[in-house]
């Protein structure tokens, strides 16, 4: 799966989580990595680069997007992220 399929299926899935929200999503491909069986993904969005205001952007703002085409999953957020990003990618 190329980086652009990645980012409009990262898009696509934020928009529906935060439909009732009036985020604009602005997806960071500069920030995003490539690993063997997935994409993370790095956004943001234009109310919270506008007014560095964290309360106008979600928390987390990495997806990972399965290349098998599964939902995108969110890293949790009580440890780091390398650690769960490592044990994905070691999975066979």
């Amino acid at each position: 799966m190329p980086l652009e399929e990645a980012l409009e299926i990262a898009q696509a899935f934020l928009q529906k989580v935060y439909k009732y929200n009036d985020y604009t999503f602005v997806m960071l491909p500069e920030l995003s990595q490539e690993y063997r069986k997935f994409w993370t993904v790095r956004f943001d969005t234009q109310e919270h680069i506008d007014t560095g205001d964290m309360t106008k952007a979600p928390m987390v703002r990495l997806l990972v997007v399965p290349k098998d085409g599964s939902s995108p999953l969110w890293p949790p957020s009580a440890r780091p992220t390398s650690d769960f990003i490592a044990k994905l990618d070691a999975e066979p």
